[in-house]
């Protein structure tokens, strides 16, 4: 639940508002309302990326510190800047797909909204509190869920908007709410987190490289005429790819989760056993000690998270027909989800990867995997295209492999030389 209880919220309020308005609703507007909502989606999550990643590392140096009266008017403050952004591109979006008054409102509060959503979330984990988060996320899904249906059958597209916006602005409320209850602040906007955007700006590209290479395949299928369908001015879906490759993302969650526990019970113990011997100035023999834990730790949770992860995927793949008869899709794709579980499987440990690279701070190795992952998706998706129905979904497996052998590459060879590049990245400073 804390690693993907909201995305799964999310999607299973959307999916359930699209069953039970289908008989009130048009089956044109219900398409549009889905696809709106994906573009809604995953445009925002590559615009607040670089403020995501920035913001985090601001708020982690202001709780080492112990400023916590900082945390509070930091997020106003990329709140604030988010709104502002996603109001321009949302105004000029809607303009272009050219709504009625009510749904272009609408839309633009929705996206503003999920904008506010991703900064919320990265300020209000500060606090560990994920209960909350969960508990945010469940209620403002229940409210899409029922006012999108009661405002949809009575105002169609612009009611189930209206609708959907109502939950989402319920989550901003409630983790906002907590954010300003748990911790002491100051009473004005602070913007001292855009300095971190010169200092890290290596942050602000990996964070958007690697969404953007989470959707560079679903867009490449989208805006090739072949692939995809016009569902309403620019909004156009795949209904060839969207289906499956959607569906096998729900086959990512065990490692998402497993990753989590690990990471806050047995790495992160290692992890800061060996800086704090560092910072005690332990003899390099002990800090030899803690290398080799980190590094016997990791092997440990990897191969712990390759058999689950890797059994519920050969598990998936035998059931993919049957998965498929049960919901009712045609199996006219069934090839193409069998290639996306495999495919998330791989996206899985690569997230896993840019996650542990980042701990130990190495930037350079990290916007390397997320710029080859964001690269190759589109190239290989592209190829994949080119070469016919029968390779549909190997653009982004192949793409994840080749960035998964990258990255593994890259932190192999920085980990078995840790100590020496925990000291040589470390600024010398000579006092007079």
């Amino acid at each position: 639940m804390v690693s993907s209880g909201p995305v799964l919220f999310t999607i299973f309020s959307l999916t359930i508002l699209g069953v039970i308005s289908s008989s009130k609703v048009s089956h044109h507007e219900l398409q549009v309302f889905r696809t709106l909502v994906v573009y809604i989606y995953g445009t925002s999550l590559v615009i607040s990326s670089p403020f995501q990643m920035v913001l985090t590392r601001y708020m982690a140096d202001r709780i080492f510190i112990k400023d916590y009266s900082a945390l509070v008017p930091s997020f106003v403050g990329v709140s604030i800047l988010s709104t502002v952004v996603h109001a321009v591109i949302g105004y000029i979006a809607v303009k272009a797909l050219n709504f009625d008054f009510g749904t272009s409102v609408a839309t633009v509060a929705l996206f503003a909204n999920v904008g506010i959503i991703w900064i919320a979330m990265i300020t209000i984990s500060a606090s560990k509190d994920f209960v909350w988060i969960v508990k945010s996320f469940m209620y403002g899904s229940i409210l899409s869920l029922v006012a999108g249906y009661l405002l949809g059958t009575r105002f169609q597209l612009m009611g189930l908007v209206m609708g959907f916006c109502l939950g989402q602005i319920l989550i901003v409320i409630m983790l906002s709410v907590q954010i300003f209850t748990e911790f002491e602040y100051r009473n004005r906007l602070e913007f001292y987190f855009l300095e971190y955007f010169k200092k890290y700006t290596a942050l602000a590209f990996i964070a958007t490289l690697f969404n953007i290479g989470i959707w560079g395949d679903k867009v490449v299928f989208w805006f090739t005429r072949e692939t995809s369908q016009q569902v309403h001015s620019f909004l156009r879906a795949s209904y060839v790819y969207d289906v499956p490759i959607f569906l096998s993302y729900l086959f990512i969650v065990p490692a998402l989760a497993m990753f989590t526990i690990q990471v806050e019970t047995s790495f992160y113990i290692h992890y800061k056993k060996y800086f704090l011997s560092i910072l005690n100035r332990h003899p390099y023999s002990s800090l030899i000690e803690r290398q080799n834990n980190i590094i016997n730790d990791l092997k440990l949770s990897m191969g712990r998270i390759l058999v689950l992860q890797g059994t519920i995927s050969v598990v998936g793949i035998f059931l993919s027909e049957k998965i498929y008869n049960y919901i009712g899709i045609s199996s006219i794709n069934l090839g193409v989800f069998q290639i996306a579980i495999l495919a998330v499987f791989l996206l899985a440990l690569l997230q896993i990867l840019l996650i542990i690279t980042l701990y130990f701070d190495y930037r350079t190795d990290a916007l390397i995997l997320s710029g080859t992952f964001a690269l190759t998706n589109i190239l290989f998706t592209i190829v994949s295209i080119w070469m016919g129905f029968s390779y549909y979904g190997y653009g982004i497996l192949f793409s994840c492999l080749t960035s998964l052998v990258v990255g593994f590459v890259l932190f192999n060879y920085r980990l078995r030389s840790l100590i020496y590049y925990t000291f040589i990245n470390q600024k010398i400073i000579v006092n007079d």
